[in-house]
């Protein structure tokens, strides 16, 4: 596959979630994670609030 072809490509977007105490929870507001080579979007994480990280570590 060339550049070309393969900076066209469709690829699969994951989604994560956060995990607190078990739980996972979605949020509306995310990252996006580019790939460093390409600057392609591969997947978003959830921005955390301060109260998520309050949770985590509670």
């Amino acid at each position: 596959m060339n550049a070309i072809a393969a900076s066209t490509a469709v690829r699969e977007i994951r989604r994560e979630a956060l995990r607190i105490d078990g739980e996972r929870i979605h949020r509306d507001a995310v990252i996006d994670v580019r790939n460093p080579y390409d600057g392609a979007l591969v997947g978003t994480v959830p921005k955390a609030t301060l109260d998520d990280v309050r949770r985590a570590f509670a």
